[in-house]
């Protein structure tokens, strides 16, 4: 791209941050002045969807750009690494000469060692606190460029902030008010007020013409929009849409807006691509810097597939296929009287069974985006064609992993 020096990254990952909860993607409130900013100054994707409906596979997706049926870590409760076969960001940028710097908390799903995210790493912490982290960050990222030195770096931030159970330190904890929503709304302030005062040391540093700022999620949150609160127990478009910003000055548009599907997968080989750095073969993603240099109108894949597996407690299995209009979701409970288990779990089962067809084991349910975009009318029954074709799509989708659903 012309550029005289390597271009830094810095991928940052706020847990649980819904898309629709950020005033570039239309709040209403001044939530996110920060992100705000950094959207009208690079580009944003109005369309971006998750792979997963929960933290683990689907921050191991975002460093590798594969699918989670791929990596395979998606299971609750049985740990495992990921395999040497695929490789992480950190591994890729390390290679060409990066320091590779990782700040994680104590939510072990996003960036726990067991799992990996260590890999490729020359600076790598989980120290962090669950819950209120950011206000720390700001120091250590000072500490890792001075570093860095002259060195590009590449840094991974996972931020378990906006992730119940939403304790802001004040004043964000009781800015916008003291109900749930309202606590919620207080932790997205809370992690942009020091996102901002990140960037910042960015700017105060010399470094933020030649850094790649990517700033996501790995899933939404409920309020209510199907019945319940909090839990990633859905593949709905309160879980599935997330933020997703990129930014790198003289490089990347200003104030672009990409309307069009695409997912958590794409975002590695998209950073990779704006380094000059080639996409190795095994990822799944597909580069979206033609859509942003808008070489490429639309989106090249036809479909976008999310699995969620919770093998314990919860007892499911989820898919979900969609296109730019229709999607379809595939709901497998893995006991034999599901609306039974106790408490909120049982509830959600009997709410499901109230809504979506029963055909072969599985519960289906189909929604039309855009005539129904909040989700509230199944249609299966009524567009079998489109479900039919929908069903078939994404059982080819899953056999090229040779996996084997519930």
């Amino acid at each position: 791209m012309g550029r005289a020096r390597a271009t830094n990254v810095l991928l940052i990952s706020f847990d649980t941050l819904r898309q629709d909860h950020l005033s570039c993607y239309g709040h209403p409130k001044p939530l996110s002045p920060n992100l705000d900013e950094l959207a009208a100054g690079g580009v944003l994707f109005e369309d971006a969807v998750v792979n997963c409906g929960w933290t683990l596979p689907q921050h191991i997706t975002m460093i590798t750009g594969t699918h989670p049926l791929k990596h395979g870590l998606i299971y609750l409760k049985r740990p495992r690494t990921l395999r040497k076969s695929i490789r992480t960001l950190a591994e890729l940028f390390r290679d060409r000469g990066y320091l590779c710097f990782g700040f994680a908390n104590a939510n072990g799903y996003g960036g726990g060692w067991e799992y990996g995210f260590w890999r490729g790493m020359h600076h790598y912490t989980t120290v962090f606190p669950y819950n209120n982290m950011m206000e720390l960050l700001p120091e250590a990222i000072s500490w890792a460029f001075r570093m860095a030195g002259s060195k590009p770096f590449f840094m991974y931030i996972h931020t378990n902030d906006t992730h119940e159970p939403f304790a802001a330190s004040e004043p964000f904890g009781s800015k916008w008010g003291k109900e749930y929503i309202n606590r919620y709304e207080g932790e997205v302030s809370y992690v942009d007020h020091y996102f901002g005062m990140v960037l910042k040391e960015l700017e105060r540093r010399g470094l933020w013409e030649d850094t790649l700022v990517v700033a996501t999620s790995d899933h939404g949150s409920e309020f209510l929009e199907h019945g319940f609160h909090e839990k990633k127990l859905n593949l709905y478009e309160e879980i599935s849409r997330v933020p997703l910003i990129f930014r790198l000055p003289g490089v990347l548009p200003e104030g672009k807006r990409i309307v069009g599907l695409c997912e958590t997968m794409d975002i590695a080989p998209t950073i990779l691509d704006i380094c000059s750095i080639p996409v190795p073969e095994w990822m799944d993603g597909r580069s979206l810097l033609p859509r942003m240099l808008g070489d490429e109108p639309a989106r090249p894949s036809e479909y976008i597939v999310a699995h969620t597996l919770h093998e314990t407690i919860y007892l499911y299995e989820h898919f979900s296929i969609r296109d730019e209009r229709y999607k379809l979701i595939r709901t497998v409970p893995l006991s034999k009287r599901p609306e039974r288990l106790p408490g909120e779990i049982g509830r959600r089962f009997a709410r499901l069974a109230s809504v979506a067809e029963l055909r072969d084991g599985a519960w289906w349910e189909l929604y039309d985006l855009e005539e129904d975009p909040k989700e509230t009318r199944n249609v299966v029954s009524s567009r079998p064609d489109v479900a039919s074709r929908l069903e078939r799509a994404l059982y080819r989708y899953i056999e090229t992993f040779g996996y084997t659903p519930r």
